[in-house]
């Protein structure tokens, strides 16, 4: 049976988000491969790189119309759908796949040839959280966990952990520079988990999609929804986890053809939460879809630190939660880790100070949802009196990972907000004060500028969102 992607004529556009480690694999394969920098991010060193390699680069795709009658595969990911390379690909009759698409067709075979069970996880929210709740159930189990997430690549064992790469970015294509790193390490690993943005690949054991709450531009795709919906569509024999509480995810299972879990404080249906008394989550287990095809039932309890802020997390541990358990862990020993789970720094984290709380919201991922459900969940602290006021400082630039922050949506949500203080801070501070929103601005917040807030007034919370930490 002939291998896809392999002996063909594949051209590879964009180069910003993981097209060059896509024309290595298909180099791998004997592809022909073609490379277009649409967005002319490439220094010339790179392009010299690629070529050496055996890759043509061209940086105007006005160079590829003449020419593009022997292309077998087009292969995309950031790129306007108006490009007249798409057009004339479907004139020509040439497919046109994700970046995403591709990555899953060589995972696919990769994982054929070792016993790593692999996990994905995908939405606009949550991502790294549900990774690293994962991990510590699976390290706990004494398990060897490959863990590629928004932090870091690192191998995961018990309290140790080995770094593989800083910073490595979560594009589809990177799921495969992890994997490859992680077999070639030799470690025998038992599991790898990937936090990938711009969409799912769909060749995992267990995909989870966390939400989509911020429903954001996303060229050629359009939209955030249509990246997300790529597990669903891609994935043909594991697990899909789905956040029921979030309606566009829950709905991905209509599209789906195979096992799905849906986990939810309102809407789970295979792990759902019958009571739920401040951090302490009781539910119920209905017919979980297991990988080894069993079906898993019955009762479960576990109690989050109360660093972790905010009803949110607990949906994340929801998730972690029916992943785990698509995977075969034990119900008990699953909800122990999850009780001792401590939280990823910058993605709201809660420090109780003698007076006050300063809870961390400083992560590259900070986008609106985010930032709303934080205040919420202090609205409703103050509310019960557990604080006397809500503070909101807001650092850092326009631009959240993925997406442009709209900076006259965020104003106008926290404009409608019951908010006693809004420090203003960086580029976005700027942009949000020229919308009009009112606040105090300061140059630089950092720990001491809190310390003496704190030490001013009272009982406070400080919800402190910083996307460049």
């Amino acid at each position: 049976m002939p291998r896809p992607l392999s002996n063909c004529q594949a051209l590879v556009v964009d180069m910003t988000h993981g097209g060059e480690e896509i024309c290595r694999e298909l180099l791998r394969r004997n592809a022909t491969v073609y490379a277009l920098d649409n967005h002319k991010t490439l220094r010339k060193e790179r392009i010299k790189k690629l070529e050496g390699m055996g890759v043509k680069v061209f940086t105007n795709e006005e160079e590829l119309l003449s020419n593009m009658e022997g292309f077998d595969v087009i292969i995309v990911q950031h790129a306007s759908p108006r490009m007249r390379i798409f057009s004339k690909a479907m004139e020509l009759g040439i497919p046109v796949i994700t970046h995403a698409r591709a990555v899953g067709i060589i995972l696919s075979e990769e994982k054929e040839k070792n016993g790593m069970k692999t996990v994905e996880i995908t939405g606009t929210n949550g991502k790294t959280t549900v990774a690293n709740m994962l991990t510590k159930i699976l390290t706990d189990e004494d398990y060897k966990v490959l863990v590629h997430d928004s932090v870091s690549t690192r191998v995961v064992e018990s309290s140790e952990e080995k770094v593989l790469f800083e910073g490595m970015s979560i594009t589809p294509a990177n799921i495969l520079r992890a994997y490859r790193a992680a077999v070639e390490s030799e470690l025998h690993i038992d599991f790898a988990i990937f936090e990938v943005s711009l969409g799912g690949t769909g060749a995992c054991d267990v995909g989870i999609v966390t939400g989509i709450y911020e429903n954001y531009a996303v060229s050629f795709l359009g939209s955030a929804f249509n990246s997300k919906l790529q597990m669903a569509i891609n994935m043909r024999d594991g697990v899909l986890v789905l956040n029921g509480d979030n309606d566009p995810t829950r709905r991905f299972v209509h599209v789906f053809y195979g096992r799905s879990n849906i986990y939810g404080i309102r809407n789970g249906r295979e792990v759902l939460v019958k009571n739920l008394k401040n951090r302490r989550v009781i539910g119920e287990i209905r017919s979980l879809h297991t990988l080894s095809g069993k079906e898993l039932s019955g009762d479960f309890s576990f109690e989050l630190d109360r660093a972790l802020f905010g009803r949110f997390q607990i949906v994340n541990a929801l998730g972690a939660l029916t992943a785990a358990l698509s995977l075969g862990a034990d119900v008990e020993n699953s909800c122990r880790s999850l009780g001792k789970f401590r939280g990823v720094k910058g993605r709201a984290i809660a420090k109780f100070m003698e007076k006050g709380i300063l809870v961390d919201c400083c992560n590259r991922g900070v986008n609106i949802p985010a930032i709303i459900q934080a205040i919420e969940e202090a609205e409703i602290m103050k509310a019960a009196g557990e604080v006397d006021s809500l503070v909101v400082v807001i650092s850092g630039s326009e631009r959240a990972a993925c997406e442009i922050i709209d900076v006259k949506k965020l104003s106008k949500e926290l404009e409608a907000k019951e908010i006693d203080k809004i420090v203003l801070s960086g580029p976005l501070g700027k942009r949000l004060m020229e919308a009009g929103l009112k606040g105090e601005f300061v140059d630089k917040v950092g720990e001491d500028w809190i310390s003496n807030y704190i030490a001013k007034h009272g009982n406070p919370i400080i919800l402190f969102f910083n996307n460049e930490a």
